[in-house]
Parts: C-alpha cells; structure tokens; sequence
C-alpha cells in the first residue's frame, strides 16, 4: 500500500506535470517552428562563408549620381573603371514603360537573386562586347518582363557609364536546352539577354519547365578599351 501511494504521488507530482510539459512544449514547437525558421535563414545568411557578403557590398558598387553623370558615347579605358566583385550592386536596370526598375548585381546565385537582378559571372559587363546574362525572378524584379515587346528599349546604368539596349527577339526555351539560348563567346553586336521563368504569376521558383529570353542589342553606350596602354 505503500509503495502504491508512492507511485501516486510520483504521478501527481513529476510524471504527470512532465507529460504535460513536453506535450506543451511540442505544441509550440509546431505554432512557431515558420518563425523559427526565418530567424535561422537570416542567421544564416549573415554568418554564411560561402555567399557572397551582403555587409560589404549590397550598395559598396553602384552610386547614383556617378551613374547618371557616367559616360554615354565614344571610349573609355578599362583603367577608368571599377569592375564589381560578386555580390556587389553595380548597375540599375529599368524600363519605364513596363515598370522594370531593379538593381543589379555581379553574380546569380539564390541569395542574390532575392535583393534583386544577377548577372552570370560567366558573362562580360556592359561595354566590353560579347553576351551580358542577366537573370531575375519572375514573380518579382523580372515579373515586368511579360510586358516587354520587341522595340522597346532598355536602360542599363552602371557605376561607370550608362548604356542602353533594344530589344530584338523574345523566345520561350525549356529549361533542359536553355543553355542553348546564348552564346557567351566574342560576337560582333553586344547583346544583352535577359531570362527568367516562364510562365509569369505562378509561384513555381526553382520547378518552372520554361524560361523566358529577351535579346536586346547595344544602341547607345561607350565601348571599353581593354588593351594595355603605354
């Protein structure tokens, strides 16, 4: 009998009050695990060692007001000008009749893709002839794209000139031949290609079967020297 009323103490002093705590505590988990989850994402994207450093370089490249008095015509030497790092927000894109106004940044990796456009490190920058690759989301930065129409013109503003682009050709590709919709070797006309999902207003980020391509050729901007000086 005794024992037995050990057992029932037990019960109503530690057993039960521990159930009912861990049961609380799992509860709770499950209502708050969404903002558990967000705080972890920018923790890690704060502590992160393999992405690019936002803590540097989200603004460090671009300045508006050397961008709109940047250079619009003739030459410059590759000397005059910063080339950006990854990560680093150079240039702003935009075209006002379809509301595109976003900001650029060297590199196309997710986390960058969140603040804005990339450009594919694989591709040349603005004014030194060849492919620019420039990608964005479709619900987002690139969403005005499915408003763009051959002829339109595209403004592009780096931290060292300003440069401007119009539009040519628009096709779709499925995503398993897209590498097949630019080429990033030395052409003759600079071309500007912009891609991203297809079709718009779905949220289907990173399962889209298709992407957009626009193809916009170079109208008016200088062209950089690369060649070394004496």
């Amino acid at each position: 009998m005794k024992t037995s009323g050990k057992i029932q103490r037990l019960m109503a002093y530690i057993i039960t009050p521990l159930i009912f705590m861990i049961i609380g505590y799992a509860i709770a988990a499950i209502i708050f695990s969404p903002f558990f989850e967000v705080i972890y994402a920018a923790g890690s994207l704060v502590t992160s060692r393999d992405g690019p450093d936002f803590t540097i370089g989200l603004y460090a490249g671009f300045d508006e007001e050397i961008a709109d008095d940047g250079e619009t015509e003739g030459e410059m030497h590759i000397s005059e000008i910063t080339t950006p790092r990854h990560g680093v927000h150079f240039a702003e894109i935009r075209n006002r009749r379809i509301g595109l106004q976003a900001p650029v940044y060297f590199g196309d990796d997710y986390e960058i893709l969140r603040y804005g456009v990339g450009q594919f490190i694989g591709s040349v920058w603005p004014g030194f002839g060849g492919t620019i690759l420039l990608a964005g989301h479709n619900t987002h930065h690139f969403l005005p794209l499915k408003d763009i129409e051959i002829g339109d013109v595209v403004d592009l503003r780096t931290n060292y000139a300003q440069f401007e682009y119009e539009v040519v050709h628009i096709e779709i590709f499925h995503r398993d031949v897209a590498d097949e919709a630019f080429d990033l070797g030395q052409t003759e006309i600079e071309l500007l290609v912009m891609y991203t999902c297809y079709p718009f207003n779905v949220n289907n980020i990173g399962n889209a079967q298709y992407r957009m391509f626009v193809y916009a050729e170079k109208i008016s901007g200088p062209e950089i020297d690369i060649m070394a000086r004496e």
